[in-house]
């Protein structure tokens, strides 16, 4: 494994490519008839992006239909504006970071307030 940091664009290709696997109507019938083996065959065949990027591995071929590939382009967005210097890993971080912020916790925070 190279310890280089991948370009986005490859990154896209291989988790394209996962789902494109994944989604075929014999993987998806391996997957709900073995979820080990269907695993363990999709880690043979992609073994380097397994090793690479787990979390993101397991996500796709858990789930293919439903994984999120608006929020991997969006990642990937703001990876490639890290990559060229047009924003520092600092702000990206504190952008993400307000983003699913608002996204994901301040509806909940805001109704837990309401409710003391």
């Amino acid at each position: 494994m190279s310890s280089e940091i991948e370009r986005s664009n490859a990154i896209k290709n291989k988790v394209e490519d996962l789902l494109k696997f994944c989604l075929t109507k014999e993987n998806t019938k391996k997957r709900n008839a073995d979820m080990t083996s269907y695993k363990q065959e999709c880690m043979n065949k992609y073994p380097e992006f397994h090793e690479r990027y787990p979390t993101l591995f397991f996500l796709i071929i858990e789930n293919p239909s439903t994984f999120p590939m608006y929020r991997l382009n969006e990642l990937l967005n703001i990876k490639n504006l890290v990559d060229n210097n047009q924003i520092s890993e600092k702000n990206a971080n504190i952008a993400l970071g307000q983003k699913y912020y608002n996204e994901f916790v301040k509806e909940t925070v805001k109704n837990l307030d309401e409710n003391k």
